[in-house]
């Protein structure tokens, strides 16, 4: 149904009515709200599992944290529990049963997989599209969707409850804390951790199952007859003492105790005995090779055997299908991932799921021929099913991260064989970026990828941290950069810079190369919307001395590297520089014709700013009209590069005290950027530009309304400090409020002030020795000046 909504959506998008009301449900997102209209359809149960039929025990546990989630006038407005404990005790399960009896009626249960910032963005925007919440959309908006989200937990009269799942880091959950909201949070961490510093907090330990707990659970899971045989005390001797040496080895974990009464069921694994199955355990135990990452602990090393045990007696495709999904990120793995139209994406280990393995010829099919799933790959999915190694749902199958932890690659060439293919199949799924244009169109399909390229640049580097065996194969490599350039554009600055670490160490050695100088490329452009723009010269500097040693003058991929010089160097004030560098780019665009006609628009877009910045308004204007015409006839006027094409426009008319036309410029950049990013750093600068209008036009209240609208979305873009954004928009606001005649709002403005001058001191390295202030002729603080050192705080095309 989500599908089938979202396909009317896009096909009603190109109406104007429509997409009025697009525009006006999002700009209501940054507007106060009193009590919201319910827009979805109650009680909602947004539970991506199954629920456990071998659930057991625990309701002492689950008693105690109905006891305190269930509102009463003795709990906080806010309750927050907590289960944690080792991995494999059974935290998830718990959480998994409390979702499923809802003790406490909750009108909406949300889970929240909180492994990666990723994850997380994802589960939020699920949510929103859970709530059918005004604009909510599964691709590409999900600061929105968050932000969205949080005001309906805010505000709601609703009785919620959200999961937060494998919640192991504060700062990831930064951002996704319901601050001030009245509801229940659940959460299931390894460790006891006090999140958000709340004081209130209530949480306990989920201790493994005792000896008896232990014992009626393995005789729960194998069945009624050893249940009946229990019951009539007929298991003694030897399997009563195998099975009591089994249980003290498994700890207590109920995943463990799962996976041996599997074994013990198999007939060929042990004969249906518990000291069979306890003599191979102790065998395996033995021999077992070093994990490639780590040291094991003692309990550690006897799941790993357990686990080694199952291994063992899989079929060579099964083996081979689990080893590769125990590199992919353990939720939603989509089928679709062995199915590509592009065959050879399956050479190697995955070799049995193509469609027809033994063509080796063969590389791509008609999509209508590789959507049902081959003989061989379902034969080997159901083996893992049997042996409850993995979990499948419709077309998407789980892995437990235990089983995942407990894969054993024999040996390091083991490994890279199977990263490789996991990486080829990624790489052969997520959209490609080409010749440096945006994958804003895909988004959809980069957000359903992302997190298994996030995964497998987090095990790259963790098996390169053991050991530097692991090679980058190029599938990979091109992997992790058109990753990186998706986070680029998603503004997802800490994650894309993480993965372009990894990228140039998976390059290795090869840092003269095309494929090194295009991490240099995404890491510059990211320094560059963070304002580094040291980081960003060295970065983009290393790109353009590549390029120029490896390509052609007049080569399409060369114009790239002479663009992006050009920004920077006009944001460091070198115009004349710029103005060059932005010209050799056009030239080479212009000569490849229609094929770059968006790079085309961007770099006459880029310069007209520097035009502006000489105040050279006839030729920026003339360049921004060029602009314009050739991103209309490309991409329609609501796409992305449309906002700034206005947002350009109306600093034009600002600078010559154009209020009205710089109004509707800003107006009209504000609606694009609504509809295409409204969490986006440009559309917190069209609110700022439109109060700084209103400020100077003399509505003070006005400017103060668009300017809070700025600071909500540059707030939610950083939660955790005073960025340069914040810093311009307090600064901005203190004139604002100073200049009120009564004075009411006068302590205010001096509180903003002064937090905006710290943050310009942190934020240009000014600690010790404080902010230098520009004084004009009178000896009074140079307006101008000071806007101007808050302007710098912002890359260039934002200001």
């Amino acid at each position: 149904m989500d599908d089938t909504v979202k396909h009317l959506n896009d096909i009603t998008s190109y109406s104007k009515a429509n997409t009025q009301r697009q525009i006006q449900n999002l700009a209501n997102r940054h507007a106060p709200h009193v009590i919201p209209e319910e827009y979805a359809t109650f009680p909602i149960r947004m539970i991506p599992r199954e629920r456990n039929e071998d659930f057991y025990g625990r309701k002492e546990e689950l008693d105690r944290v109905n006891n305190y989630l269930d509102y009463s006038s003795n709990n906080p407005p806010l309750r927050t529990y907590t289960i944690y404990g080792r991995r494999g005790v059974g935290k998830t399960n718990i959480a998994l049963e409390y979702a499923y009896k809802n003790p406490a009626n909750f009108d909406a249960i949300f889970w929240v997989q909180c492994e990666t910032s990723l994850s997380l963005r994802q589960s939020f925007t699920d949510m929103a599209v859970c709530l059918n919440l005004p604009g909510a959309d599964r691709n590409g908006h999900d600061e929105e969707n968050q932000l969205a989200v949080l005001k309906w937990l805010k505000i709601t009269k609703k009785k919620w409850l959200l999961i937060f799942d494998n919640a192991e880091r504060e700062s990831t959950l930064r951002g996704y804390w319901p601050l001030g909201a009245n509801g229940a949070i659940l959460i299931t961490s390894r460790k006891y951790y006090n999140f958000m510093n709340d004081a209130s907090r209530k949480g306990d330990t989920v201790k493994p199952f005792n000896e008896r707990q232990s014992w009626d659970l393995l005789m729960k899971l194998l069945g009624p007859e050893w249940q009946d045989l229990d019951r009539r005390g007929l298991i003694q001797g030897t399997e009563e003492s195998a099975a009591k040496e089994l249980l003290r080895n498994l700890g207590g974990l109920a995943l463990a105790i799962q996976q041996a009464a599997q074994l013990i069921k198999k007939p060929n694994i042990a004969g249906t005995t518990i000291g069979g199955c306890l003599e191979l355990f102790k065998e395996i135990k033995r021999n077992l090779p070093p994990r490639q990452t780590a040291d094991r602990s003692d309990i550690i090393h006897s799941l790993d055997s357990l686990w080694d045990m199952t291994f063992k007696h899989l079929s060579r495709n099964a083996r081979d299908l689990l080893s590769v999904l125990s590199l992919f990120s353990p939720d939603r793995i989509l089928i679709d991932l062995f199915l590509p139209k592009n065959q050879r994406a399956l050479d190697g280990k995955m070799n049995f799921c193509k469609q027809h393995p033994n063509l080796v010829d063969e590389k791509s099919h008609a999509l209508s021929s590789v959507i049902t799933i081959p003989p061989l790959l379902r034969q080997a999915i159901d083996e893992l099913i049997d042996f409850k190694l993995i979990t499948e749902e419709g077309r998407e199958l789980r892995a437990h991260r235990v089983v995942q932890e407990a894969m054993n690659y024999l040996s390091y060439k083991d490994l890279q064989e199977y990263f490789d293919s996991a990486s080829s199949l990624v790489y052969e799924a997520f959209p490609k970026q080409v010749a440096g244009d945006y994958l804003s169109t895909q988004w959809s399909a980069c957000q359903t990828y992302i997190s298994h390229g996030a995964h497998l640049s987090l095990q790259f580097s963790t098996y390169r941290r053991a050991s530097s065996k692991l090679k980058g194969s190029k599938w990979f490599i091109r992997l992790l950069a058109n990753c990186a350039w998706y986070l680029y554009e998603t503004s997802s600055y800490d994650i894309c810079l993480r993965m372009v670490e990894t990228g140039q160490l998976a390059c290795g050695d090869n840092t003269d190369t095309l494929q090194y100088a295009i991490f240099c490329n995404i890491a510059g452009l990211t320094y560059y919307e963070l304002n580094k723009l040291g980081d960003c010269r060295k970065n983009l500097e290393t790109f353009y001395h590549l390029q120029e040693k490896h390509l052609g003058k007049e080569d399409l991929e060369r114009s790239i590297s002479l663009h992006n010089m050009g920004l920077l160097e006009a944001s460091s004030d070198n115009l004349i520089d710029s103005m060059d560098y932005f010209t050799k780019a056009i030239e080479i665009r212009l000569k490849a014709g229609d094929e770059a006609s968006n790079l085309l628009a961007n770099s006459y877009l880029c310069k007209s700013r520097v035009h502006f910045q000489r105040k050279e308004y006839d030729e920026a204007f003339s360049l921004l009209a060029k602009s314009e015409a050739l991103y209309f006839r490309t991409a329609g006027d609501n796409a992305h590069f449309m906002a700034h094409v206005h947002y350009a426009y109306g600093n034009i008319e600002f600078d010559q005290k154009r209020w009205a036309s710089a109004k509707r410029s800003y107006e009209q950049c504000l609606k694009v950027s609504l509809l295409n990013s409204p969490i986006h750093p440009l559309t917190s600068s069209a609110y700022y530009s439109l109060g700084c209008v209103e400020f100077e036009q003399g509505n003070a209240d006005n400017a103060k309304g668009q300017l809070e609208k700025a600071m909500a979305i540059a707030t939610l873009r950083s939660p955790h400090r005073d960025d340069g954004y914040i810093a311009r928009i307090l600064w901005k606001l203190s004139k604002v409020l100073e200049s009120d005649v009564v004075g009411a709002y006068h302590q205010q403005a001096n509180d903003m002030r002064i937090r905006a001058e710290v943050a310009r001191r942190v934020l240009t390295g000014n600690g010790e020795g404080g902010v230098v202030i520009a004084l004009d002729e009178n000896g009074d603080p140079d307006k101008q000046e000071d806007e101007d050192s808050y302007d710098a705080l912002i890359p260039g095309y934002f200001r």
